[in-house]
C-alpha cells in the first residue's frame, strides 16, 4: 500500500467478492467437480451434505442415489461435498459418479451411452445383489425424462424398465407405472433439491448465508475482510456496512422473513443461486460497478470516488440496502422482497416514522445508527450516514421523504418494523393437517382445517368456473359453444358429495426417503378433483379467495386455473348424467335463469322455475 493509495491493492476486495455472487458472476454456476475457491466460501458443507453422508454409510446405505432439482439448486455443489469427502476419508461410500449431467435438459448421445452404462447394475435382469460403493449422478429432471424416452434408440441398451418406474414415482411424474422390486426400491435414494426449504423459517439456507456475509468471519466469504483494515475510506463503503447489518441476527431474521413469503407467493422454493444474487445486490445497494467492470479495474475504486467527491448523499441512499430496494430490476428476488417492504405497509409506525423525518435530525441520527449496529459493532460508513443525518446535511436526498425511507429499513433491518410475511392461517394448518397425513373426514383438528380448506375452495371455484344462485353451486355441464342462446349447467356439492377430496401429500408419500434428508416443508395442498390429481399452492389459493369475495381473476391469473378448468368441466359432465341433479339454464343476453328438476322420473317430467 502506497500514500497514494486509499487501501492495499495487495489484499482481496471485498467488493469484487459480492460482485463475483452476483448470479451474472462466473462463479454461479458449480462445475463437474472443479469449484473455485469462492464457490467453496458460498456453498461450505452443510447439514444436507452431512445427512447424505452418513446415509451413504449406515447398514441399509443405498447402491444408487440420485440427485435432482431445477438448475440453480445446488445439484453440483453438493455431489462436490461429498466427493471430497470420500477423498479425504477413503470410506468407501461413494463409487463411480456422474456430475456432467446437470447442464442440460437432454442428453447428447455420448452422454446417454454413459448414462445407460451408469445405470447397468439397476437394468431389470440385473442381479439383485450388489456389493460395489453407492454410485451417484447429479441430473435434472428434463435429462432423466429425455434419455428414459431416447433409450431404446441405443445399440445394447440395457432394460431399465422398473428404474424409470422408480424415478418417475420418487420424482412425482406421471406415468404407467411397472411393478419395482423390493431390492430395487431399497437400493435407490432420490433426493431432489427443489424441495429443500431454503427461506423462511431460522436456519434455512439464507439464514446461514446471510450469515457468512459477516465481514469479520474467517470462514465467511469475506475470508475476514482484510483490506478493510487497510481502507482509509471504509467510512464510506455502505456495501460492508449493510453486509454488517444483512449478516446480523436481526436482519437475518427480516430478509428471511421476506423471501419466504416470496417462496410462497411464487409457489416454489428459492433456489441457492438466486439467493446469493440477492444477497450481493442488497449489500452492493445501487453501486455502480459498470466502469470498474468494463475496465477490469478494482471495484473498490468505486467507493474511493464516493469519498472523493465528499458524496454523503450517494452514502445515504445504499445504505440499509435502499439502493437495492429502491431500483431493483422487475422479476429479480430483490425486487419481490422490495414489495415486502413494511414502509408501504399501512401502519401507524411506518407512517410516523416516514413522515416524522427531518423533524428532529438528531432523533433521526441516532436512530439511523442504533439500528444499522450489527451484532457486536457499528461499521464507520453507518455511523458517517447517521451522523450526516444528524447534522442535517442531507435532508431531503433530492426525493419525496427518502430520509424517511432509509430510516424505514434501517428500522425493518433491526426487526423495529415488520412487513406482512406468512400465509394466512386457515391455508396454513392445512397444509400442516396434510403433511401429518390427516384427511377432511377426520373428527379431529386437522380433519377440520381439511374440511375448511376445501369448503373455501369450493366457494372460489364456483365464482370462477359456475354460478352461484343461493346455496346453491352450479357448473357447465359442456364447453361453451359460440352463439349458443343458453348454457345449461348442473348443480353440484363439489366437497359434500366428495367430488373433490383431499390426498396424501405427493413429495412426503412418493418419496418419504429423499423428502425427509432435505427437511421437506410442503407449500402446496393435494387434491383429487375426479379423477384428476391437482394441487393448489399460495397463489391458487389467493386467487380463489379473491374470487370468493366477488374480485373477478385476470385472464393472466386465470392461466394458473388450467387444470383445475378441466377438472371442474369433467364433473360438470358426469354429474350431469345423473337424472337426479337440479340442472340450470341460463339464457345469454337476458341473463334469465331457470331451475329445472325431475318432477316423476318414470314419466320423465321436468318441472322449471325461474330464480333470480
Amino acid at each position: 500500500m502506497t500514500a497514494t493509495e486509499p487501501f492495499d491493492t495487495s489484499l482481496p476486495s471485498p467488493i469484487s467478492r459480492l460482485a463475483q455472487l452476483r448470479a451474472r458472476a462466473v462463479e454461479a454456476v458449480v462445475r463437474d467437480d472443479r469449484p473455485t475457491d469462492v464457490q467453496r466460501l458460498m456453498a461450505p458443507a452443510g447439514s444436507l451434505d452431512e445427512a447424505l453422508w452418513e446415509a451413504l454409510g449406515g447398514a441399509d446405505a443405498p447402491k444408487l442415489l440420485v440427485l435432482t432439482g431445477s438448475a440453480g439448486t445446488g445439484k453440483s455443489a453438493t455431489i462436490n461435498h461429498l466427493l471430497q469427502r470420500e477423498r479425504e476419508t477413503s470410506a468407501g461410500r461413494v463409487g463411480v459418479h456422474l456430475a456432467d449431467a446437470t447442464h442440460a435438459d437432454a442428453p447428447d448421445q455420448g452422454q446417454a451411452q454413459r448414462l445407460a452404462d451408469f445405470f447397468s447394475p439397476f437394468a431389470d435382469d440385473a442381479p439383485t445383489t450388489l456389493t460395489e460403493s453407492c454410485r451417484l449422478v447429479a441430473m435434472n429432471t428434463g435429462m432423466a425424462l429425455r434419455f428414459f424416452h431416447d433409450l431404446h434408440e441405443l445399440d445394447g441398451a440395457p432394460p431399465l424398465s422398473a428404474l424409470e418406474a422408480l424415478l418417475r414415482r420418487r420424482l412425482g411424474l406421471p406415468g404407467d407405472f411397472v411393478s419395482v422390486q423390493s431390492w430395487l426400491d431399497a437400493a435407490v435414494l432420490v433426493v431432489n433439491l427443489d424441495h429443500r426449504p431454503t427461506a423462511g423459517e431460522p436456519g434455512d439456507l439464507l439464514d446461514d448465508l446471510l450469515r457468512r456475509l459477516e465481514p469479520s468471519l474467517r470462514e465467511g466469504v469475506f475470508e475476514g475482510a482484510p483490506r478493510c483494515a487497510t481502507c482509509t475510506v471504509s467510512d464510506w463503503c455502505w456495501p460492508m456496512a449493510n453486509a454488517v447489518i444483512l449478516s446480523s441476527e436481526r436482519g437475518r431474521a427480516a430478509i428471511n422473513a421476506a423471501a419466504g413469503d416470496v417462496a410462497l407467493a411464487r409457489g416454489r422454493q428459492l433456489a441457492p443461486r438466486a439467493l446469493w444474487d440477492a444477497a450481493a445486490e442488497l449489500a452492493l445497494s445501487g453501486l455502480d460497478l459498470d466502469r470498474q467492470d468494463a475496465d477490469g479495474g478494482d471495484p473498490c475504486y468505486a467507493i474511493a470516488d464516493v469519498a472523493r467527491a465528499n458524496d454523503e448523499t450517494a452514502l445515504l441512499r445504499g445504505l440499509a440496502c435502499n439502493g437495492a430496494l429502491n431500483s431493483a430490476r422487475p422479476g429479480t428476488l430483490v425486487a419481490d422482497i422490495a414489495l415486502r417492504d413494511p414502509g408501504y405497509v399501512p401502519s401507524l409506525a411506518a407512517h410516523e416514522l416516514i413522515s416524522d423525518a427531518g423533524l428532529d435530525p438528531e432523533l433521526d441520527g441516532r436512530r439511523c445508527a442504533e439500528w444499522l449496529t450489527g451484532d457486536t459493532s457499528l461499521h464507520p460508513a453507518a455511523s458517517r450516514g447517521a451522523q450526516a443525518m444528524a447534522d442535517g446535511r442531507v435532508a431531503n436526498l433530492g426525493q419525496s421523504r427518502p430520509l424517511g425511507r432509509v430510516l424505514a429499513r434501517a428500522a425493518w433491518l433491526a426487526g423495529e418494523l415488520h412487513g406482512r410475511s406468512g400465509l394466512p392461517p386457515e391455508f396454513a394448518r392445512a397444509l400442516q393437517a396434510q403433511k401429518s397425513g390427516a384427511t377432511e373426514n377426520d373428527v379431529t383438528d386437522d380433519g377440520e382445517a381439511l374440511d375448511g380448506a376445501l369448503s373455501a375452495i369450493e366457494e372460489g371455484l364456483a365464482e370462477v368456473f359456475g354460478l352461484t344462485s343461493g346455496p346453491e353451486h352450479y357448473y357447465p355441464t359442456a364447453t361453451p359453444v359460440p352463439g349458443s342462446d343458453a348454457d345449461l349447467l348442473v348443480e353440484a356439492k363439489l366437497v359434500q358429495d366428495g367430488l373433490i377430496t383431499t390426498q396424501p401429500d405427493p413429495v412426503a408419500s412418493g418419496n418419504p426417503g429423499g423428502s425427509a434428508l432435505v427437511g421437506y416443508r410442503p407449500i402446496t395442498l393435494a387434491l383429487k378433483a375426479g379423477k384428476r390429481s391437482i394441487t393448489v399452492d399460495y397463489p391458487l389459493w389467493r386467487l380463489l379467495r379473491r374470487a370468493a369475495e366477488g374480485v373477478a381473476p385476470t385472464s393472466v391469473e386465470l392461466e394458473r386455473f388450467l387444470a383445475l378448468r378441466q377438472a371442474i368441466r369433467e364433473l360438470g359432465i358426469k354429474t350431469a348424467a345423473d337424472p337426479r341433479q337440479t340442472l340450470l339454464v341460463r339464457e345469454r343476453g337476458t341473463g334469465r335463469r331457470f331451475r329445472i328438476v325431475t318432477r316423476n322420473a318414470s314419466a320423465g317430467a321436468l318441472r322449471a322455475t325461474e330464480v333470480l
